[in-house]
């Protein structure tokens, strides 16, 4: 289990989906590459982006790779980002090396204990 799963601060799969396809469509985005820790979860979120954006099966790729590689990753090959995750220090830094700054965005869920 996750940290973010623990403190019930898990990514909600549904507003992901739909974020996800709504950047893809805006963005002129063909294919998505998933970054985070909890497998399972990843795996049910690739399916999720696939039956719902209508994509091909192959449209979604997870990172298997350590930390280091995914931020080659996202710098190399991300051309947006969405961070579904506020409070993740990793992901803002897999988002603040991909090369269009300009093309970072988050899902902005706010929670009690939480001010940004």
């Amino acid at each position: 289990m996750t940290d973010f799963v623990a403190l019930k601060r898990s990514t909600d799969m549904k507003s992901t989906v739909k974020a996800a396809n709504q950047l893809a469509m805006r963005k002129n985005i063909s294919h998505f590459m998933i970054f985070g820790d909890d497998q399972k979860f990843m795996n049910k979120l690739s399916e999720a982006i696939i039956k719902e954006g209508g994509w091909k099966s192959d449209a979604v790729a997870i990172s298997k790779y350590d930390e280091s590689m995914d931020l080659y990753l996202a710098s190399m090959i991300c051309s947006s980002f969405l961070i579904t995750a506020a409070r993740s220090t990793f992901a803002f830094w897999l988002a603040f090396f991909v090369q269009n700054q300009n093309a970072v965005y988050y899902l902005n869920v706010p929670t009690k204990d939480l001010v940004m």
